[in-house]
């Protein structure tokens, strides 16, 4: 039954009737059929319990009715008790052997319990009886990918395209199916191919420039975002990741004329313009970004990236206590976002706000304790007020989560050697060196009269060699 027909007024009396019997605790005849309707009233409005109850009900009233234990399985299907659904399925098999709906459903609750061989033998035998193959092998395809087996999926929606290549939804679901498992080369052969049968489909050659940019080739998906707009000029989607792509390259100039096309065509849009005023910021052109950024904060109040960006422009220029407002309200609306807290801090430490400094820190690190940047900060405050010992205590913590981070050992190495533990730092120098030679110069950031250290300087020579 179609979602509408559940609108039907009989179909609403129905399932009022039934309420009725069930609150008086009577008994009311109804025919096979209205039950049935009654149960998927329930399953569509997710009242998995009421639904079984009204099939449990046909079954006291039709004993022989073998729609009613088909249904039962779909109720128990929906509350993912796959097992009796096969045993339900299994009784009516017994007299409907070739019924290909049957045999769908039988085989779902077998790929939901990982019986993969058991669900495709059913699949096959449903494809041998069906009425309509394309339409099953769509269903099979739906079934595996519902369940989150893409490589499965896949292998359905290409005998599609094998047996009707002018399906086009049978590639673009391939397609997806290839992008969620990161098989990129395969989603842009598949794009490609949809485009040698129609040259003008502006959905391939918009999806095929999003997979161009998920693999970091910009000029590419400007490439396939330019047919796409050259088919169809109000695609303002093509014209937006158009202006995304410039950004990557850094081709600010040309990222702000497309966003602005995309507003001509579309209407002023806060995100839009958070993202013009990016570009200004990029382009050190302050002021310009902060009209831009102010522009979207009047469309969207609570859109914290354009707040974000107002605090950076300040900053930028050198007003911190100005900046600090509009980083706090970033953080406001989005008090999770590690890149906002990792600057407040930054920010807070600046002005003598050290309480305030620690405990973004403290957070973050406790929210995310992989997060390299805030125990390398949050150690620095600690050396930059002399306490080396808590410095290096809580790189010692860092190491517990992540004993292999070289960021980790280089900063050490800096600590000790500030408390004269020779011995302990050239552990740390030696490990750092072997995880990761080449960020050696991490040293010398940190600490430039390092370089005139013979200690340390030849065991990085000897590391070199």
């Amino acid at each position: 039954m179609e979602g509408e027909d559940f609108l039907d007024k009989d179909v609403l009396s129905s399932v009022d009737r039934f309420e009725k019997m069930i609150r008086n605790k009577s008994q009311d005849f109804f025919d096979t059929e209205t039950i049935e309707s009654i149960a998927e009233y329930y399953i569509m409005k997710d009242q998995l319990k009421k639904a079984l109850d009204a099939v449990l009900y046909g079954e006291s009233l039709y004993p022989y009715y073998t729609g009613f234990k088909f249904k039962k399985a779909e109720v128990f299907l929906e509350l993912e008790k796959f097992e009796d659904a096969i045993d339900e399925l299994e009784k009516v098999e017994l007299y409907e052997p070739f019924n290909p709906e049957l045999l769908l459903l039988k085989g779902e609750a077998y790929v939901n319990i990982d019986q993969i061989l058991d669900a495709e033998e059913c699949f096959e035998k449903s494809l041998l009886h069906c009425d309509d193959r394309i339409d099953t092998l769509f269903e099979i395809a739906y079934i595996f990918e519902e369940c989150g087996l893409f490589e499965k999926a896949a292998t359905f929606f290409s005998q599609i395209i094998l047996e009707q290549p002018e399906t086009e939804q049978a590639f673009y679901e391939l397609a997806n199916c290839y992008d969620i498992l990161m098989q990129y080369d395969k989603c842009i052969e598949t794009y490609h191919k949809l485009i040698d049968i129609d040259p003008y489909s502006t959905g391939a050659w918009y999806n095929l420039g999003i997979t161009f940019g998920k693999i970091e080739e910009f000029e590419k998906a400007i490439e396939a975002f330019d047919y796409c707009l050259a088919i169809d000029d109000d695609f303002v989607a093509a014209q937006f990741n158009k202006a995304n792509c410039f950004v990557e390259l850094d081709r600010f100039e040309e990222a702000i004329n497309e966003y602005n096309l995309t507003t001509q065509k579309e209407g002023p849009d806060s995100t839009t313009f958070c993202n013009i005023g990016g570009c200004y910021e990029r382009l050190d052109q302050n002021n310009t970004a902060r009209q831009y950024y102010n522009k979207a904060t009047k469309l969207n109040p609570n859109l914290a990236e354009a707040w974000f960006g107002i605090g950076l422009t300040h900053e930028k220029e050198g007003n911190t206590k100005e900046a600090l407002q509009y980083f706090k309200k970033a953080v406001m609306l989005e008090p999770d976002n590690s890149e906002y807290l990792l600057i407040l801090g930054e920010v807070e430490f600046k002005l003598g706000s050290i309480p305030e400094a620690e405990e973004i820190y403290s957070k973050l690190v406790e929210t995310d304790p992989t997060l390299k940047e805030a125990w390398l900060d949050w150690s620095f405050i600690k050396y930059w007020f002399n306490n080396f010992d808590a410095a290096i205590e809580i790189m010692q913590e860092a190491l517990k989560v992540e004993p292999d981070c070289h960021q980790y050992h280089y900063r050490m190495v800096n600590y000790l050697l500030l408390k004269m533990e020779n011995k302990q730092a050239i552990q740390h120098l030696e490990t750092a060196l072997l995880l990761n030679f080449e960020d050696h110069y991490l040293l010398f950031e940190f600490s430039p009269g390092l370089k005139k250290a013979d200690l340390i300087t030849d065991i990085i020579e000897l590391y070199r060699k």
